[in-house]
């Protein structure tokens, strides 16, 4: 069903949401900005029980594997939306399989949305590689399927910032390794929690078939970013990043393979060899989708402070 936004643009009248990886990084803050927003939602995850312990009772939750189409295709069932990201690297085949059972079980459904976000930025401005390929050739098969679909491109998560080598490293010796970048690039970083509230925006919006590059406001570089965390640790902290073959270890212990430290890699050095950024225009956003983002230093104030209360 179509009716008119704020600005007389045609809208599409979102009801009922299926939220993939609900209890995730990138799942939850989607699920809380829907239900802020209103809307039913539908929490489809691997584990009932933690979704039992993690969302309000409110939400319906059901257990789905993106990679068993006949899971996708029963959570699908009766929903209006569905918001999904990958669960494996973009170059594997089980990425490929969960997009096509995604894209399969909404046009069955008839799911008048579909709103993916790729994870990692894969912008217009980043050279190729394994990782930025991957992600446009995903996108670009969501885009030409016959559900209408909208494609989110954020930049680093600050989710990242939390990682417990991160904080460890912060905590104990006064210094951030990440990202592994020069000190003097300036970028814009994505909340999840953002992230969340331009999903549920795009569910409805007239923005379909489009591909929209997201982030947080307030660009900051590493120093800068370092002197807001000095705010919340009570300490001095400098930026030390590391080199970019150290973090491609780090990441091959933290997941188990080397292959996806590798491809991670790659994806950092395409953000190295970019002049500045990546940058986005949130301004722009919030006025399009008609949202309230947070800035980069009010995120790590607030949210950063808060969960290093409960686990830092």
């Amino acid at each position: 069903m179509l009716s008119p936004d704020s600005n007389g643009a045609a809208c599409m009248n979102i009801e009922k949401l299926l939220v993939f990886g609900a209890t995730g990084t990138q799942g939850h803050p989607v699920v809380e900005a829907a239900l802020e927003a209103g809307l039913a939602v539908r929490a489809a995850t691997r584990d009932l029980d933690e979704a039992e312990e993690k969302l309000p009772g409110r939400v319906e939750m059901v257990r789905a594997d993106l990679t068993d189409a006949e899971d996708v295709r029963e959570a699908a069932e009766g929903v209006d939306a569905i918001f999904f990201h990958l669960t494996a690297m973009p170059d594997e085949p089980e990425a490929t399989r969960a997009v096509d059972h995604v894209l399969a079980a909404a046009a069955s459904a008839g799911v008048a949305r579909i709103v993916f976000t790729t994870g990692g930025y894969c912008g217009d401005d980043m050279p190729p590689g394994p990782f930025v390929d991957g992600l446009r050739r995903i996108s670009d098969r969501i885009l030409s399927a016959d559900v209408p679909a909208v494609v989110l491109r954020p930049t680093l998560y600050l989710a990242n910032l939390v990682w417990p080598h991160i904080i460890r490293e912060i905590r104990d010796y006064g210094r951030l390794v990440y990202p592994p970048l020069d000190a003097g690039q300036r970028l814009n970083w994505t909340s999840t929690e953002d992230q969340g509230r331009i999903a549920v925006a795009c569910m409805s919006a007239d923005v379909a078939g489009e591909v929209i590059d997201v982030a947080s406001p307030e660009p900051v570089t590493g120093p800068e970013l370092c002197r807001l965390l000095a705010e919340v640790y009570g300490r001095e902290v400098h930026f030390a990043p590391q080199s970019i073959d150290g973090f491609a270890d780090g990441m091959s212990h933290l997941s188990g393979s080397a292959h996806v430290g590798q491809l991670l890699a790659g994806l950092y050095e395409g953000y190295a060899s970019l002049d500045e950024g990546p940058l986005v225009d949130t301004d722009e956003l919030e006025r399009r989708l008609d949202v309230r983002l947070t800035p980069v230093s009010g995120w790590v104030r607030d949210r950063l402070g808060y969960l290093l209360s409960l686990y830092g």
